[in-house]
């Protein structure tokens, strides 16, 4: 596998290497079945687990093992990730020196120890990450509500786009829970947050099971800005779907319309057919015995339009009929 080993000596370079599983477990102190999802392509589901000397993160394709002193960052295939999932690991690699130094203005606090310098790096790449997904969807869906109502032309096609950015927000809605969910289990457990003093217990002052103060004001830190990450995005797919449905409404009302100007126009077609039905026996070369009538032609057309008017006209009040009864 390959990886990244950041040391927390700052005069150190960062060292690419290649590893395997086994020589993790070994040297980090790792069951076998610990890092059965480390080199996943899949995303995965996210997790820390608190070990006796080790921390191993798993936020997507975010993936780290973390000591008192150092940490190994996981490269995993870019290419079988999401275009997120990579953002993520990037929003984290980019300038991590700066950030386990704590230097000001990279929103990680220099008071507390080593990895819990890393796990704040961490969760503060993968929140930015999702609050700068969530600001991008929320932008593209109020340039389509606005565009859909300026012009009704674009009503299709924008409904698609629509569909679309519900996904892509019920995908960002699903990462942020699952981050909230991860935190909230390690909040519910005090023996965990204790444990995560791992520069403590190397030096021998292991936490006590309610010391954990620290750990818990940055766990709880992220955890609401997670959570504001799903309330805002379940709030804007409430107003998707709301959009989606009033636009529907309006489609299934104007629907209705054009089927009653259709009806309309078949009634109409009906009546005169029946004076086309009249015209078309005395075309015919019969003889009619009203060739020499000299009123023959007006009592026929007077016929022939008041049959039309007459159908028409029932047709119509049929017609009114109906709709009041589906009314």
């Amino acid at each position: 596998m390959h990886c990244t080993l950041y040391s927390a000596q700052h005069s150190t370079l960062p060292a690419r290497t290649q590893k395997t599983k086994l020589d993790i477990a070994r040297q980090y102190g790792l069951d076998a079945r610990d890092l059965r999802t480390i080199d996943l392509p899949s995303e995965g589901l996210p997790q820390i687990l608190i070990r006796e000397s080790t921390m191993l993160i798993n936020f997507f394709n975010l993936r780290l093992l973390v000591q008192a002193d150092q940490v190994l960052l996981f490269h995993v295939n870019d290419t079988a990730g999401r275009r997120e999932d990579i953002t993520t690991h990037r929003v984290f690699a980019h300038d991590l020196e700066g950030k386990l130094r704590g230097d000001p203005g990279l929103g990680v606090s220099a008071n507390l120890p080593y990895e819990l310098r890393v796990l704040e790096a961490a969760l503060a790449s993968v929140t930015s990450t999702l609050e700068a997904e969530y600001v991008m969807a929320k932008k593209e869906v109020v340039d389509t509500l606005e565009t859909l109502d300026k012009e009704e032309s674009l009503v299709h096609s924008k409904l698609r786009s629509l569909l679309d950015l519900a996904r892509t927000l019920a995908y960002i809605e699903q990462r942020a829970t699952q981050v909230r969910s991860t935190l909230q289990d390690l909040l519910n457990t005090d023996e965990d947050m204790a444990e995560m003093y791992l520069s403590d217990k190397r030096a021998g002052k292991r936490h006590a099971i309610q010391d954990h103060q620290d750990v818990e004001y940055l766990l709880e830190a992220y955890y609401k800005a997670s959570d504001g990450v799903v309330q805002s995005v379940g709030s804007l797919l409430g107003n998707i779907r709301r959009t989606e449905e009033t636009t529907q409404s309006i489609l299934d009302v104007r629907r209705n319309q054009i089927m009653v100007l259709e009806a309309k126009i078949e009634i109409i077609m009906l009546g005169l057919a029946a004076a086309t039905l009249v015209a078309g026996l005395y075309g015919m070369n019969v003889v009619n015995y009203s060739e020499e009538s000299e009123m023959a032609f007006g009592v026929l057309t007077l016929c022939c339009v008041v049959g039309t008017l007459g159908i028409t006209r029932y047709g119509m009040r049929r017609l009114k009929h109906i709709q009041k009864v589906h009314l």
